[in-house]
């Protein structure tokens, strides 16, 4: 099968690809690719990384920080506070779809090396005797009155749990993914035999929440990476003539659900609450115009700081500051004297800007995503003891 490499870049990069992995390179907007003839191909703005196959040809788009530190933005995300970067172990060599797939064979063997969860589940069914509580109103509506079967609810221990539908939706969802090594295919169908008489999860259905105890805290890693795998990876179809499978990770989303739920924790203790995807508000009297910040610290109806996450700065033609001119609504809309863009330090220099005509300043912000973890988290309560202090002449 042929194998293509791509790796995640702002800058062009010319490649020789079938005309199948081109278009779904733009179908799936994993990057922004042009023909140039003869096969060859020019290729920018790569911003999700994972692995596709296209009939019989196969893409790996591999991303620019180490896979490890990948998994640690994305399980501390799910899990803030828990997940740590030892928690996976790589070499530098490993590929996405292969690390995430023996990462999550070895933390369900060792979740379930004592036997699977088990658990009390609501049961609602017609049984030909009575067990548990009748469903009176299920009786009289589904059986008109009848005896039997009975329309009974009971609470049954079962190995049917959320922790298990999400460990054996997670494996059945690896088992189709491009660029995974047959021992680790092998691996996870042994996997599948051990969630006998567990559901998988619906594909596009809300994942279940998960409150971890005593009773549950052995399946917190492995539960995190199957959250990982049902949440961020995606196996799309696309339309029209290109048909492909994908395993992908926008790191967009990635980059942004960090720094919402990392910023989040560093200013939990303040005064106020911390919304994400803050909604329900319009720049316009017409309320035409929707606002959603990736970050709102409010108090009562008082929005204290507003804040976006940026992997990259936006760089259109057209628009060279939009980043800039969506943060300036959000600061008129919530009149705030201050805004907060934050992005990987790669990408933007820490910056201020001081709006002309207006008492508005918009500060640029810059994490290390290569720093350690512990480093990184640093800076990130760094960041916001200044959005506080900003705060305070802000609004």
């Amino acid at each position: 099968m042929p194998i293509f490499e791509l790796r995640e870049s702002a800058a062009s990069q010319t490649l020789a690809l079938p005309d199948g992995v081109g278009r779904a390179i733009n179908a799936l907007g994993i990057a922004t690719a042009l023909p140039e003839g003869g096969g060859q191909w020019t290729v920018s703005a790569v911003s999700k990384v994972g692995v596709i196959a296209v009939g019989t040809d196969e893409l790996s788009i591999r991303p620019k920080m180490p896979i490890s530190r990948l998994f640690y933005l994305m399980g501390y995300s799910q899990a803030p506070g828990y997940w740590r970067d030892e928690d996976v172990t790589l070499s530098a060599d490993d590929e996405l779809a292969s690390s995430i797939a023996s990462s999550f064979i070895r933390q369900v063997k060792k979740a379930t090396v004592q036997g699977l969860l088990q658990g009390y589940r609501p049961v609602n069914e017609g049984v030909p005797m009575i067990r548990g509580r009748l469903d009176v109103a299920a009786q009289i509506g589904r059986r008109a009155g009848l005896p039997l079967p009975a329309e009974v609810s009971y609470d049954d221990y079962t190995v049917d749990v959320a922790e298990n539908r999400l460990l054996l939706s997670a494996a059945k969802t690896l088992l189709t993914v491009p660029r995974i090594p047959e021992s680790n295919r092998q691996s996870l169908r042994k996997l599948l035999l051990k969630f006998d008489g567990v559901a998988t999860i619906a594909r596009g259905s809300a994942l279940p929440e998960i409150h971890f105890t005593r009773l549950n805290a052995h399946y917190r890693p492995a539960v995190v990476l199957a959250q990982i795998i049902l949440r961020h990876g995606s196996l799309e179809q696309p339309s029209g003539e290109v048909g492909a499978r994908a395993f992908l990770f926008d790191m967009w989303e990635v980059f942004e659900d960090f720094v919402s739920v990392a910023l989040r924790e560093a200013m939990g203790s303040n005064d106020g609450r911390i919304d994400l995807q803050y909604t329900g508000k319009h720049l316009d009297v017409g309320a035409k115009v929707s606002l959603r910040p990736d970050i709102v610290w409010h108090k009562d109806d008082v929005v204290l700081a507003v804040l976006d996450a940026k992997y990259k700065a936006e760089k259109n033609k057209r628009f060279p500051n939009a980043d800039l001119y969506q943060m300036l609504a959000y600061c008129t809309r919530f009149q705030m004297k201050a805004g907060h863009l934050v992005y990987a330090k790669a990408e933007n220099a820490e910056l201020s800007h001081q709006i002309d005509g207006a008492d508005i300043h918009i500060y640029s912000h810059a994490l290390d995503l290569e720093a350690k973890p512990e480093q990184l988290l640093q800076q990130v309560r760094n960041l916001a003891t200044k959005i506080i202090e900003y705060s305070k002449g802000a609004c």
